[in-house]
C-alpha cells in the first residue's frame, strides 16, 4: 500500500483497518486495493484498460464496517464481505453504475442481502459505498425499532430501486459519516458510543428504505448464468497454459456460444472471449508482483498462462495495465530489496 494513514497519523500496513477508526489507502493496482480491506475476503480483476489508481477508505464500528470505494476503471470483485453479516451497498455517483450477481443497478438502487457471495463489476470510474453489518445487530435493530424480524428476502442478495429523493439522503449520509470520522473537531465521534451511534443511525435509514416484499424470482435465472460463467472461468484457470477455444467452453459448459455470450454480458459486462484474455493478463500480473523467485521472470510467466508470442504479450499487458510487464516485475523486485 502506497498511502495508509488514520485520524492518528500513518498506519504500519498489518493495521489498517483493523482498529476502531477510520483509515485510508491509495492504491495503483486491483491486489495492492483488495489488501486493503483485510476485514474482506475479495478478489479483484482489473476489466478496463490503463493505470489503476484508486482509493479505499474504511470507518471499523461495533460489528459492522463502513467503505468508500473509489476507482478509475472497471473492476470485478468477487469473493465475501462476511458470512454472517448482511450487506447494503449503493453507486455515490448520481450517473454510476454497476453490475452485482448479474443485476445492474445505478444511482437509484440500493444492494442489499447476505455477505457471503459477492460478485460485483463496476462501470468504469466510479466511486461505491458499502456498509456491513453484523446480523444480530441488524436483527436486534430491526426488532427494537420497527417490532419485527428484517424480511426474509434479505438472506438474498437484491438490488432494490428506492425513490431518488431516499437514495440521495442516503448517498448523503454515507459521505457525512466519513466526514465526520476524519472530521479533528468531532473526538467523541471516535468513542465506542459515537461509533455505535453511527452504526445505528446508518443502518437504520437503510432499513427504512426498504420494502418488507420484494421480487425475487428473477434470481434463479441469474443464478444459472452465474455459474455458466463461473464453470467457463474455472475450465481457464485450471489450465492456464492451454487456454480451450470458445467451442471447448461451449461442450464443458453445455450453452451455445449465443448463450454464453449473453451470461456473460448479464454478469461481468463484456464478451467471454475479451473476459477470458483479461482474466489470463492479471494472472500473469499477480504473478509478477509475487516476485521473481515465484514467477521465474516474464517469459515464464506469459508462457505459463498461455502467451507464447511474448511481443504480442508485452504489447496487449500494456495496453491492459498502462506499463510493461518488465516493470511490473522491476517494481516488485525493487520494492523487496527495499523491503530487506
Amino acid at each position: 500500500m502506497r498511502n495508509t494513514q488514520d485520524e492518528n497519523g500513518p498506519v504500519p500496513p498489518g493495521e489498517a483497518g483493523m482498529r476502531l477508526g477510520q483509515h485510508r489507502a491509495d492504491t495503483a493496482d486491483v491486489q495492492e486495493h483488495a489488501s486493503s480491506l483485510p476485514q474482506w475476503a475479495l478478489q479483484y480483476e482489473q476489466l478496463s484498460q490503463g493505470v489503476f489508481q484508486g482509493r479505499v477508505e474504511h470507518i471499523a464500528l461495533p460489528g459492522a464496517y463502513m467503505v468508500r470505494e473509489t476507482m478509475n476503471r472497471s473492476v470485478r470483485q468477487r469473493g465475501e464481505i462476511g458470512r454472517h453479516m448482511y450487506g447494503f451497498a449503493m453507486v455515490l455517483e448520481p450517473d454510476g453504475q454497476a453490475i452485482c450477481n448479474g443485476q445492474r443497478f445505478g444511482a437509484g438502487a440500493l444492494l442489499v442481502g447476505r455477505g457471503d457471495d459477492l460478485d460485483l463489476c463496476n462501470s468504469g470510474a466510479s466511486q461505491i459505498g458499502a456498509f456491513s453489518v453484523d446480523c444480530d445487530v441488524v436483527e436486534e435493530l430491526s426488532q427494537r425499532i420497527f417490532d419485527r424480524p428484517v424480511a426474509p428476502w434479505l438472506d438474498q442478495q437484491l438490488a432494490v430501486a428506492v425513490d431518488p429523493a431516499v437514495a440521495q439522503s442516503l448517498r448523503a449520509q454515507l459521505q457525512q459519516a466519513f466526514a465526520v470520522a476524519r472530521a479533528e473537531d468531532q473526538p467523541a465521534a471516535g468513542t465506542p458510543q459515537g461509533m455505535a451511534r453511527m452504526r445505528d443511525e446508518t443502518l437504520l435509514a437503510f432499513l427504512d428504505s426498504l420494502p418488507l416484499r420484494a421480487d425475487t424470482s428473477h434470481l434463479k435465472s441469474i443464478a444459472l448464468r452465474r455459474r455458466i460463467v463461473h464453470r467457463a472461468r474455472e475450465m481457464i484457470m485450471q489450465r492456464p497454459d492451454d487456454p480451450p477455444s470458445l467451442p471447448d467452453i461451449c461442450r464443458h459448459v453445455g450453452a451455445s456460444l449465443r448463450k454464453l455470450n449473453y451470461c456473460f454480458q448479464d454478469i461481468v459486462g463484456m464478451s467471454p472471449a475479451r473476459y477470458l484474455r483479461v482474466l489470463r493478463l492479471n494472472a500473469v500480473r499477480s504473478q509478477l508482483r509475487a516476485g521473481h523467485r515465484q514467477c521465474g521472470g516474464v517469459h515464464d510467466a506469459a508462457a505459463r498462462w498461455g502467451f507464447w508470442h511474448l511481443g504480442l504479450f508485452a504489447a496487449d499487458y500494456r495496453r491492459q495495465f498502462g506499463e510493461l510487464p518488465s516493470r511490473t516485475l522491476a517494481l516488485r523486485q525493487a520494492a523487496g530489496t527495499a523491503g530487506g
